[in-house]
């Protein structure tokens, strides 16, 4: 009955039970795993979780389980559907048996409209060479391009030429800009420092090859 509550909505509906193990999903969960309902019952809810927030959710979960803290809300979480990520905002509401236990949780999933150029970044035709990575968490972190390119062992033209791409790539003007983009995209691990990109957006090493374009910039390399 509740599940065929949230059909008309377009809200995706897990049923849990207390070990966050999936029991029941309505249609439109299943149309955004892009699964049977077959294949989604009895996996583990944390399967459907992106990386970058995996763990900050359980433990949002496993708070709302065991010490009876409020409903879980995040309005804007990532998903990991068909190995991509799908933002949008994620409820959770503990349904409890007459003891005070919580005998199964309510998720809710509701997408965001997704935008043409994360799609494009997040698809597996746009990972990041294992040498660009590097240098996108370098300027996360704020290093200059002298500290960049003595860590990556690469002339301060090859860094350059590396961050151009990356600005290119993600449609952004600055490196500040281009940190707070691939944040919002969910590359980055929470909760690390220095900042390091998960390993689902860094493509088959190629780090050979990016260097030697790299030093290509710089006609004394």
């Amino acid at each position: 009955m509740v599940l065929s509550l949230f059909e008309r909505s377009g809200v995706g509906l897990a049923i849990l039970d207390p070990t966050l193990r999936i029991r029941s999903v309505n249609n439109a969960f299943s149309t955004q795993c892009g699964r049977y309902p077959d294949d989604i019952c009895d996996r583990s809810f944390a399967e459907f979780l992106h990386p970058s927030v995996r763990q900050y959710v359980l433990r949002q979960f496993g708070r709302l389980v065991q010490e009876h803290h409020a409903p879980v809300v995040s309005r804007s979480i990532a998903m990991w559907f068909h190995d991509t990520a799908v933002s949008g905002k994620l409820a959770a509401f503990p349904v409890r048996d007459d003891s005070g236990r919580v005998k199964m949780i309510m998720a809710q999933f509701t997408p965001e409209e997704p935008a043409d150029d994360r799609q494009e970044l997040v698809g597996s035709q746009r990972k990041l060479t294992a040498l660009t990575a590097k240098v996108l968490e370098g300027v996360a972190a704020g290093d200059p391009t002298v500290r960049l390119a003595a860590k990556l062992f690469l002339s301060r033209q090859g860094v350059e030429y590396h961050v151009s791409i990356l600005l290119r790539q993600f449609k952004v003007p600055n490196r500040t800009a281009l940190a707070a983009k691939a944040y919002s995209m969910g590359m980055f691990s929470i909760g690390c420092w220095p900042p390091k990109i998960l390993p689902e957006y860094i493509r088959p090493d190629r780090q050979g090859t990016d260097r030697t374009r790299g030093a290509r910039q710089d006609g004394s390399d």
